[in-house]
């Protein structure tokens, strides 16, 4: 028997699909429904939607097959990602990867296997779709072609569920290993790390539902004069407090988080942007009126900040990654401190037109 092979991009895949949180979660009615459909039209003895998790093959679902999974280096599922095409086994027994496969020789007794690989919106390999037989059989083109559309349909109800967990659920999900690697522990925010998972599983969302993504980058200004001046309590004091601004003048659904230093980053998904740029202007507002740090005299600190701004179209989305649109928010950030700080720069990702007529001055507030 060979062993199924490690993809070389394991770690990366094996990250992103715990990411999705879709392993070891009840049975979802959707992906059943699928199953059922593939069994009907392909008379099988077993359809299974599996997902490679470390040393094991989960079934997500599955129909007529009674365990949850198995060891994946004796799943067929375990080489079936290892190809962009289908992997069609006519007969088991004739092949040399299989032949002697306990799966094989012992219960279910496969004899042939059709598997599709299934990948989530990062382009990894997740695992299959696949129909498996007691019998020889020679699959059709056409059984393939709709194994293939069914693959698909799978992997669109698989984003799907991955996109609709808001950011509660999210952290409320991380256990103490994964806080250490997501959180701020000075703010209790997202990280940078935690930032740019969150960023690429908004533009994933917003790819799906044809919905546009807004960013904005901000930077404390004269930061170090501030620390020099009180101190690094004080300075940290300013970060906490800024922190809190943001996350109470945002929707429950835009997300913030700390992306290092005195820079912090809200990903904004489904904003208009006329209403984005409107609130760049605002928060500029609201936190030179409400961070009241004292320093060490008990006097109030003056603390504004910078913002640069980009925004992506529905019509663009598909077109820039997470690094990209992080990259164009920073430069429009060193834009606003060009242009004197405490104001707001927007360099949007998108084909419809310049917006430097209003980095001029603040927008009027739009009409919700």
């Amino acid at each position: 028997m060979k062993p199924a092979p490690i993809p070389s991009n394991e770690v990366e895949r094996q990250k992103s699909l715990e990411a999705m949180s879709v392993l070891s979660t009840p049975r979802d009615p959707e992906l059943d429904r699928i199953t059922r459909l593939a069994e009907r039209l392909f008379g099988s003895d077993i359809v299974a939607i599996s997902l490679l998790d470390n040393d094991r093959q989960f079934f997500k679902s599955r129909v007529n097959l009674s365990v949850s999974e198995t060891s994946r280096d004796i799943s067929f599922c375990g080489h079936a990602v290892m190809y962009d095409a289908p992997l069609v086994v006519p007969n088991a027994l004739e092949d040399e990867r299989f032949y002697d496969n306990p799966l094989v020789t012992g219960g279910p007794e496969i004899r042939s296997y059709l598997g599709v690989p299934i990948s989530n919106q990062q382009g990894y390999k997740l695992g299959t779709l696949c129909v498996i037989d007691g019998n020889q059989r020679n699959f059709t083109k056409e059984e393939i072609q709709t194994l293939q559309d069914l693959a698909r349909w799978v992997e669109t109800v698989l984003a799907l569920r991955y996109t609709e967990r808001s950011q509660q659920q999210l952290l409320k999900d991380l256990d103490t290993a994964q806080r250490e690697l997501l959180i701020d522990t000075l703010t209790g925010i997202w990280n940078r790390r935690g930032l740019e998972e969150l960023l690429s599983r908004e533009i994933s969302a917003a790819q799906m539902k044809k919905t546009p993504v807004g960013i904005f980058m901000l930077d404390i200004d004269h930061f170090k004069s501030i620390n020099d001046t009180n101190g690094h309590l004080i300075g940290d004091k300013v970060i906490q407090s800024i922190s809190e601004i943001m996350s109470s003048s945002l929707r429950d659904q835009d997300i913030t988080g700390r992306f290092g230093g005195e820079e912090f980053v809200c990903i904004l998904p489904g904003l208009r942007l006329e209403r984005m740029m409107y609130l760049g202007y605002k928060i500029c507002e609201t936190i030179a009126e409400q961070c009241k740090v004292p320093n060490k005299d008990g006097e109030q600190i003056s603390v504004t900040v910078s913002v640069g701004a980009t925004w992506v179209s529905p019509q663009t989305t598909q077109l820039y990654g997470s690094e990209q649109i992080l990259q164009m928010a920073d430069d429009a950030l060193y834009k606003a401190k060009q242009a004197g700080r405490n104001t707001v720069r927007y360099l949007p990702l998108d084909a419809h037109g310049s917006l430097e007529a209003l980095d001029e001055a603040p927008p009027e507030s739009p009409a919700v």
